[in-house]
């Protein structure tokens, strides 16, 4: 994956994060560990809720989605974490089976005024299903190393 630095990363970019497809036993395993809400763990329990079947825990769904960031789009070199998220939205459940592909939209990026060894990229993130609904939204923060000086 190439180096980024925050004044890499411009208002508008985008960047696709590929796809992922959630099995059933997968949303059973973690849920059992995690979120054990029947709907997410019994099948006929889970018929007879609004769900009318399985679906994943918004947990799950969330750490896919950060798994995609990590295979296709963090910097490890360069990326530092985030202050955290302003927004975490499950707009549609994810389903055993679904495809899910990810996008990431750069919101803004700047270095610190006050610690210029600081900068913070700005993005809103979107998983999407097999059908181009939006199952997972989220906008938030990384820290992000800038660009070396170099010495003069």
């Amino acid at each position: 994956m190439k180096t980024r630095y925050a004044e890499d990363y411009k208002a508008g970019d985008v960047f696709e994060l590929g796809t992922y497809e959630l099995s059933q036993k997968e949303i059973i395993e973690f849920s059992q560990k995690y979120d054990p809400f029947p709907f997410h763990v019994d099948e006929q329990a889970a018929k007879n809720t609004v769900f009318n079947g399985i679906i994943s825990s918004g947990w799950l769904t969330g750490l896919v989605w950060l798994r995609m960031m990590h295979d296709s789009f963090l910097c490890h070199e360069t990326t530092l974490g985030s202050p955290g998220h302003e927004e975490m939205l499950w707009p549609k459940p994810v389903r055993p089976g679904d495809h899910l592909t990810g996008l990431l939209e750069i919101k803004e990026s700047k270095v610190s005024v006050s610690k210029p060894d600081l900068g913070f990229v700005r993005y809103t993130s979107t998983l999407k299903n097999q059908n181009q609904e939006d199952v997972f939204i989220t906008t938030s923060t990384m820290i992000v190393k800038p660009r070396p000086v170099k010495p003069q």
